[in-house]
C-alpha cells in the first residue's frame, strides 16, 4: 500500500533501532516524519527513500559519517 503510515514502533522495527532513537531523530527532524496528535508518523515510501539516501551518503546517524 503506497500510503501506508508507520508509527514510531514500526520505524524502530524496520530500522532495527530503539523507539527512543526514532523519537529523538523525529524531534531533531532528521527523519522526515510528521507529528499527528502526540505521535510521529511517516509514509513507508518516504522512509524507504530516506533510508536509501542515507546509504548512498554513507551516514549512520546525525552528524556521523562512515564510508562503506
Amino acid at each position: 500500500m503506497a500510503d501506508e503510515m508507520l508509527s514510531v514502533q514500526d520505524m524502530a522495527n524496520y530500522l532495527r533501532l530503539s523507539r527512543a532513537t526514532i523519537q529523538r531523530w523525529c524531534r531533531m527532524r532528521w527523519l522526515p516524519a510528521a507529528k499527528i496528535g502526540k505521535e510521529y508518523r511517516i509514509r513507508r515510501e518516504d522512509l524507504d527513500r530516506w533510508y536509501q539516501s542515507r546509504l548512498r551518503e554513507g551516514h549512520v546517524a546525525p552528524g556521523h559519517e562512515q564510508s562503506f
